[in-house]
């Protein structure tokens, strides 16, 4: 994967199949390439294979399947799956076998291993979001004007908690959205903000949500936002990708907006950083949204007690944007058995 000085269009970064399902290379530097690719897959991708059938020859024969994600959120929220993990493992991936897909030998044993290896960290990792998530849907539900709300997050911004810049875009680019609710994407036919408010609202009758923010609200938007995070992180923490990666989804909020508007950054560094591409968005609104993260400073290294206290602050702070006891207490659950037993310890890889 080549780091390019340009921005390489979203349409030679999206492979859309007739089944509704995108591939995404989600990179706004590094272009597709040649191959080989390796590509991430969330739950639906990995259940429902129409766009396996429906690839481009060429790029079905240049892509090796990695269906972390889609493992990772069953993991965490399916019972069953924790009680035979390994048979569910091979009974999900034989159809993809079928198709000519390709998984390592013990495929099933090893990844079962890593995710009982890592279940603290990578609980935590996926906790994280869930505050933002809080605030985001608190913003977004509110009749605030949008020059209110974007100082809101610039509060945010500053305050002395773990501050997530891809985090503050997405709420940014939520709030400038909602106070222009037609405008439409380039090419698209539907107002970009209708993704967004579909994402966000309650789903009670088909995800055992409720009709307010609870654990497993939160659990399920987390596990759709971790598929335009993991990437980035993964190449963060020093994962070695196969080719070019990119992820498979069919969540329109994912390949219809944000993998589109607020694309990662491939960076000398290899830290985890975001762009804005504007897609249809006009100057004066994406300087809103960048204008959120561009005050937010760089924090030198911080000791194990200031990491826990300002995470503790970030739930904390989530709270104050909770609208019952219910939803606080949701809150507090999160912070209790999901993010604090893993806090500090480091994802194994190897």
């Amino acid at each position: 994967m080549q780091q390019l000085n340009i921005a390489v269009p979203y349409g030679e970064r999206c492979v859309l199949t007739p089944s509704g399902c995108a591939v995404v290379w989600p990179f706004l530097n590094a272009k597709k390439g040649d191959g080989p690719y390796e590509l991430f897959l969330d739950t639906n991708a990995l259940s429902k294979v129409d766009w396996a059938r429906q690839l481009p020859q060429h790029v079905r024969h240049q892509s090796i399947l990695n269906p972390l994600p889609a493992l990772m959120e069953q993991w965490f929220s399916n019972p069953e799956f924790r009680a035979d993990p390994i048979t569910r493992i091979d009974a999900m991936t034989q159809t993809l076998c079928d198709l000519g897909f390709n998984f390592r030998a013990n495929f099933a044993e090893q990844q079962v291993a890593l995710l009982r290896r890592n279940e603290a960290a990578l609980k935590t990792q996926f906790s994280l979001i869930f505050p933002y998530v809080v605030i985001m849907k608190s913003l977004l539900s509110r009749k605030t004007p949008v020059e209110t709300a974007l100082a809101e997050l610039d509060r945010i911004g500053q305050a002395d908690i773990p501050r997530f810049t891809s985090s503050l875009m997405l709420t940014a680019l939520g709030v400038v959205l909602k106070s222009k609710q037609a405008l439409k994407l380039d090419g698209d036919t539907k107002p970009a903000y209708s993704y967004l408010d579909s994402f966000l609202a309650f789903q009670s009758g088909q995800k055992v949500e409720g009709s307010h923010i609870t654990v497993p609200y939160l659990r399920n938007r987390a596990g759709d936002l971790n598929l335009w995070l993991i990437l980035p992180t993964l190449r963060q923490q020093g994962y070695s990708f196969i080719g070019t990666p990119a992820v498979v989804t069919g969540d329109k909020v994912l390949h219809r907006l944000i993998l589109r508007v607020l694309p990662p950054l491939l960076h000398v560094s290899q830290k985890t950083c975001f762009s804005i591409f504007p897609e249809g968005l006009d100057e004066a609104q994406c300087t809103k949204i960048l204008q959120t993260v561009q005050t937010v400073g760089i924090r030198g290294d911080m000791t194990t007690e200031q990491r826990r206290q300002r995470v503790a602050a970030l739930f904390e702070l989530a709270k104050d944007f909770c609208a019952n006891a219910e939803e606080r207490a949701a809150v507090d659950e999160s912070w209790q058995e999901w993010c604090l037993p893993g806090l500090g310890l480091d994802v194994r890889l190897d």
